[in-house]
């Protein structure tokens, strides 16, 4: 026998083995998508396939979306597979369409792509039900002739299969939900087409009962607002897509991917209870996730935040699996990574959520106050300044960490609350320090980001500053460097406005971000505040000494004056008195201190202590 004719048996046979199967995950799927799956796997397990892809017409808007696909991708996107390409001529037609060799395509369908890929021939079959062609079944391969007289025949009856099944099975679906419509609607979400919370809901008691062990990731999106406002809701939702198809090739023959929110996602894994296989699987998740994601000439980097539970372990409820990795996926602000649920992060989220309560009456029970710091120049040694900072005198806990409450003021919303009476109080403070004859000191106030980006900040710094008779150019606003990179032009404009009501601006926490002329030559600053974190270590390492000396270059040239925060020692601030910074303050002169104690400290003509000859 001819080598042609074996391998032309071989193939039949091979696609022979897929309609069984195929066949054979018919009789017992449950639901659409499980056929789907299957069909997809099965095509790529038969060996010649290397990349197996299902759409279905979205009634709404006519056009196909990604139910499934398996194997080897090889980079292929839906404006290959979709709309001009091989899925388009299917519907068209509704007929099978086979192209045996690409490179007699020329350019036309994305052949010269799909050839860069290694994709040598494709086929597409059309989904029937009830004489409708409702969606496409579209098979990618390196090989050339693959698809001969007997192949066809065998993959027409794969796709006749197929669509009798779809329509048994909807039948029987619109018996129980009255249309497949409904059934959808309720168990799928309509952006990536995934199980929905309902579903997932639905088959989680079954999948541990029949795997007596299962792993459960909720994962979340990060950043998918910030890619909402830069490419648009469409642009979005082809992102989420992507997404999903990149978790979905994650989740196994026996596992369940779900969308259960805009952007949030959980995968079960039936079997999956080794915590080195868990900590790998949601190592690869991130990855997969933190690549990136073509929208058209641009490109959307998202990070994710993962949290894991398994079952029995410590939960022996199925149905609680999914508060547990949410729990173990709940981080602070914006931090990716991933975490294994444990009972003391219930404990975290406990005490978290009645803080939460605590601070939304710590305001009206007057449970906040302020501590000031003062702010000296290291030229004379006098004190110029004080910096506000906010402390919590909980009623049971005693004294707390800004540390431990200022990020939840954030994350639940208070901030603006809280840093609008923070701005009230410290501008009075000033005043009633001048009435009592102590030399006029600027008040250095912090902004959050979310203070930041309310659109009224300007009118409560105004009202601040009339309510306290305060002349403007006493008060100074401290920002942060992540703040002002967000959103560049609304921020320089939002700057302009409050200095043109007198205030100052100071740039806080400077080095930590992504410090350049570039950039800081287009923000009204008036002051740089050098980050702790340097100034503690350029006494021990070269290169923190180094970069705190190209701060300092960087602001004479931009002709903005230094100061240097957490300035501890007499080393410290000699080093950096003859480096040229302007300004400091420190536990080395003082702690953050009540108001009372700077009235003290003024009067009693404390300064620091410079060496004699250096002024």
């Amino acid at each position: 026998m001819k080598r042609t004719q074996v391998a032309s048996l071989d193939r039949a046979n091979r696609v022979l083995t897929m309609l069984s199967r195929i066949n054979r995950s018919i009789i017992r799927a449950e639901s659409p998508d499980s056929v789907y799956r299957d069909a997809c796997r099965i095509a790529v397990e038969c060996g010649i396939f290397r990349f197996a892809w299902i759409g279905l017409v979205d009634t709404g808007s006519n056009r196909l979306r990604m139910i499934s696909a398996y194997g080897d991708a090889c980079g292929l996107n839906e404006s290959l597979v979709a709309a001009g390409g091989l899925a388009d001529n299917v519907l068209r037609s509704s007929q099978l369409c086979i192209y045996n060799d690409l490179m007699t395509l020329g350019a036309r369908m994305g052949a010269t792509e799909l050839l860069q890929r290694g994709i040598h021939a494709m086929a597409g079959l059309p989904l029937c039900e009830d004489g409708r062609t409702v969606g496409v079944f579209l098979l990618y391969t390196d090989q050339t002739e693959c698809f001969d007289e007997t192949v066809t025949e065998l993959m027409q009856e794969v796709a006749d299969d197929i669509g009798f099944s779809l329509g048994h099975i909807l039948n029987h679906q619109q018996r129980l939900a009255a249309e497949s419509k409904l059934y959808y609607m309720a168990f799928y979400d309509a952006q990536t087409g995934m199980p929905n919370r309902m579903l997932l809901e639905e088959r989680l008691p079954a999948l541990a009962e029949r795997h007596k062990s299962i792993a459960m990731f909720d994962i979340r999106l990060l950043r998918v607002g910030r890619a909402t406002e830069v490419f648009g809701r469409s642009a979005l939702e082809q992102v989420l897509r992507t997404i999903a198809y990149r978790l979905d090739a994650c989740r196994g023959p026996d596992g369940l991917l779900a969308s259960v929110a805009t952007d949030e996602f959980v995968l079960v894994m039936p079997g999956l209870t080794d915590q080195a296989e868990i900590e790998r699987l949601a190592g690869e998740l991130i990855a997969r996730i933190e690549s990136a994601v073509p929208v058209g000439d641009s490109e959307v980097f998202l990070h994710a935040s993962v949290g894991a539970v398994h079952y029995p372990g410590l939960e022996s409820d199925p149905m609680h699996l999914l508060r547990r990795a949410r729990v173990a996926a709940d981080r602070k602000g914006s931090d990716s990574g991933f975490r294994l649920y444990g009972k003391a992060l219930d404990e975290d989220a406990e005490q978290r959520l009645q803080m939460e309560a605590e601070l939304h009456r710590a305001l009206e029970r007057n449970e906040f106050f302020l501590h000031y710091q003062p702010q000296l120049s290291l030229r004379n040694g006098e004190v110029l300044g004080v910096e506000a900072l906010l402390q919590w005198k909980h009623p049971e806990r005693g004294m707390l960490s800004p540390g431990t409450f200022i990020p939840l003021l954030e994350e639940c919303g208070l901030m603006p609350q809280v840093g609008a009476w923070v701005l009230d109080t410290a501008c009075k403070q000033v005043l009633q320090w001048q009435e009592a004859g102590l030399p006029r000191l600027r008040m250095a106030v912090n902004v959050s980001a979310l203070q930041f980006r309310m659109s009224n900040l300007t009118m409560v710094v105004r009202q601040a500053l009339a309510g306290a008779k305060l002349p403007a150019e006493w008060l100074e606003l401290e920002l942060t460097e992540s703040l002002i990179l967000e959103n560049a032009e609304a921020t320089i404009r939002a700057m302009h406005e409050l200095k043109a009501l007198g205030i100052a601006l100071s740039l806080d926490d400077f080095g930590t971000g992504y410090s350049s002329l570039s950039y800081l030559r287009r923000y009204p600053l008036d002051r740089l505040k050098i980050d702790r974190s340097f100034i503690n270590e350029m006494m021990s390492y070269p290169s923190s000494a180094a970069l705190v000396r190209s701060i300092l270059a960087m602001a004479k040239s931009l002709e903005l004056i230094t100061i240097a925060e957490g300035v501890e020692t007499l080393h410290q601030m000699e080093y950096l008195r003859n480096l040229g910074c302007e300004e400091m303050q420190g536990y080395l002169f003082s702690k953050p201190v009540p108001p009372e104690e700077i009235v003290s400290l003024m009067r009693r003509g404390e300064t620091l202590p410079l060496r004699a000859g250096q002024e």
